[in-house]
């Protein structure tokens, strides 16, 4: 037997409702603070940090591109199975937990190895929180049966459920031949940097059927609900269908503005350095590897300030009457010049919003006047250019 010390801000003691002497102890507990050797003896999963899901626990983690302090809020946390839990009485925060053979993380193994591997991160927050539910009085004969249904009984998620249908399939031909086809995950589980509803996002950014370009409606949810923007792809895939000619160009777009964004406005601003520049993120060590374009660097834009600066090139799309296919106004090297030109304006607005926003990621990219303002800026912009 082990035992293993607690220090939480907050703790709850809850009986079971059906079986005496079984009880639930909650304690939401500073990750700095998280034990860092409990036994993983009864979870049925092997621990991988390299998934795209591991990734994205450590992006929240890190308060990477969310409203900082907000870790304990979206993770499922840590479930453990103990012998006993006995708060110490020399402090009101502290408790004892003792974990005998057999027992331990049941279930979260995977956010606790995440957290231990990252106690020395320099970009580690100070106030980040993980909750842990402790489960004393179990049966030794029932650890396997909850260890399973711990980690098996996650739904089929919409996304594989399209992919099995096929709903993907004019994506994938698409893209197969393209060096980034094996980074996209096209179900629950599969490895890859993006998956099918980062790709149904970013063709909504540019969706004129559903955000027309003189109508008053943009694509907000494309970065804060992409279940939302799944939704609408399954109620109307014509829509997304009919974007094929144009998908490689708007993710090549996508990482061209995200890198892009830096040596551009220091070329053009050397005054005024783009380390200054608030919605920018530095690679810890080594750089970001920028997918699309099968390019790194150490500085890369924050998803909230990028999207709505990529949605507003939705201005150049246009749609062919008779084929109901879309296309570039221009074509595509337009676009690019367009974002060359434009680059300093927008970064500008996005900047001061995002200062406006007391620099909250979530707040800039969920704006629907900044969303708003920037495509009627592009706008504005090609109307010039054409009368000039």
């Amino acid at each position: 037997m082990r035992v293993f010390e607690f220090h939480t801000r907050f703790a709850r003691r809850i009986p079971d409702p059906v079986f005496d002497g079984l009880q639930r102890h909650i304690f939401v507990v500073p990750i700095r603070n998280l034990p860092a050797q409990l036994p993983t003896d009864p979870n049925a999963r092997a621990q991988s940090t390299r998934t795209r899901v591991a990734r994205k626990i450590k992006e929240s983690l890190l308060d990477v591109d969310c409203d900082p302090g907000t870790f304990h809020l979206k993770n499922n946390g840590i479930t453990l199975i103990a012998e006993s839990v006995r708060r110490q009485s020399s402090s009101e925060d502290l408790f004892e937990v003792e974990i005998s053979d057999g027992q331990g993380i049941i279930d979260g193994a995977h956010t606790h190895k995440i957290i231990i591997d990252s106690i020395g991160d320099l970009g580690l927050p100070k106030k980040q929180y993980v909750t842990v539910e402790i489960l004393t009085g179990i049966k030794r004969e029932w650890i396997p049966e909850i260890s399973g249904g711990r980690n098996t009984t996650v739904q089929v998620k919409d996304m594989s459920l399209d992919n099995l249908g096929g709903k993907f399939d004019w994506m994938k031909d698409e893209l197969r031949n393209e060096h980034y086809f094996n980074d996209i995950a096209w179900r629950e589980n599969d490895p890859g940097e993006y998956d099918a509803r980062d790709l149904i996002s970013f063709l909504s950014m540019f969706n004129i059927d559903l955000y027309p370009n003189d109508g008053e409606d943009h694509p907000t949810n494309a970065y804060s609900g992409k279940a939302k923007m799944l939704k609408r792809f399954e109620r109307k895939p014509a829509s997304f269908i009919s974007m094929q000619p144009i998908l490689k160009d708007i993710l090549r777009l996508h990482d061209t503005i995200r890198r892009e964004y830096r040596p551009i406005w220091n070329d053009q601003r050397a005054k005024t350095r783009a380390g200054g520049l608030a919605i920018s993120e530095e690679k810890p060590t080594g750089k970001w590897r920028f997918v699309f374009t099968n390019e790194c660097a150490k500085y890369r834009m924050l998803n909230s300030a990028l999207c709505p600066i990529l949605a507003a090139f939705r201005w150049y799309v246009r749609k062919d009457p008779d084929t109901g296919r879309v296309y570039w106004n221009d074509g595509f090297e337009d676009v690019l010049d367009a974002w060359r030109s434009c680059a300093i304006a927008l970064l500008k607005a996005t900047n001061e919003m995002y200062r406006e926003l007391r620099r909250q990621p979530n707040a800039l990219g969920k704006s629907i006047t900044h969303w708003r303002s920037l495509h009627q800026l592009v706008a504005m912009r090609d109307l010039q250019r054409n009368q000039g």
